[in-house]
């Protein structure tokens, strides 16, 4: 007879193994309603296969990642936020209490701009004050999340868009500030990389997966780096 214990451990792995499974399903099937829209959608989902997109991370981890990866690359970006880490020596994104303890000349000495280490402490004093909440932006409709963001200074569409994708895990989302997902629209669709309002005109009649579609997009360039 086995104990309690082993029985809620087997439990707690039996549900662990359905999230993953009904993600991958839904992945499967938010592909197959992608490749079915046209000739060209379906080419560059079959050349990459299965949707890997996943979450990195709360809200509010992703929020001080995307501050520190802006105009970055994903590998530069890496490197800041491991050194931001070994400042307060933990595994992970120091808490907004721990933020505002790091003097500004200790971020500097890891590499990290005036302007983001400013930024990142405001984002700080927003959780400390309950002003933004992991929970809150769960809560939000995707307008209403980038509104919230954007109000910190130094949080433009970019970063916000990313908490979007990369933590609230919205399916219907296209980043028309990313550079790198409008060049691969241009190299596929033919839309200038510079022609945002057809870019993104053209995008929505591709909802509600349009975060999937970007991640093959983004793949299709650099194999999915940052995407997850």
């Amino acid at each position: 007879m086995s104990s309690p214990n082993s029985s809620q451990s087997t439990n707690f792995k039996k549900r662990s193994s359905n999230v993953l499974e009904n993600r991958e399903v839904r992945l499967k099937k938010a592909s197959s309603w992608l490749r079915k829209k046209d000739p060209i959608t379906k080419k560059l989902i079959d050349s990459i296969g299965l949707c890997k997109l996943k979450t990195i991370g709360t809200p509010y981890q992703v929020l001080i990642k995307s501050v520190l990866g802006q105009q970055l690359s994903v590998k530069v970006a890496l490197t800041f936020e491991r050194r931001l880490i070994s400042l307060v020596g933990s595994k992970k994104i120091p808490s907004p209490e721990q933020i505002l303890k790091i003097p500004n000349d200790e971020m500097r000495k890891i590499g990290v701009s005036q302007a983001k280490t400013e930024t990142i402490k405001r984002i700080a004093e927003a959780y400390l004050k309950r002003s933004i909440t992991d929970s809150k932006l769960h809560k939000l409709e995707d307008s209403d999340v980038l509104k919230l963001l954007c109000s910190i200074k130094g949080v433009g569409p970019w970063t916000a868009e990313m908490v979007l994708i990369f933590a609230l895990d919205r399916w219907d989302h296209f980043s028309i500030n990313d550079l790198i997902l409008r060049k691969s629209v241009e190299k596929h669709y033919g839309i200038s990389k510079d022609n945002k309002k057809e870019i993104q005109l053209f995008l929505n009649t591709y909802s509600p997966y349009r975060t999937i579609l970007s991640w093959y997009l983004w793949a299709d360039i650099d194999g999915g780096e940052g995407w997850g």
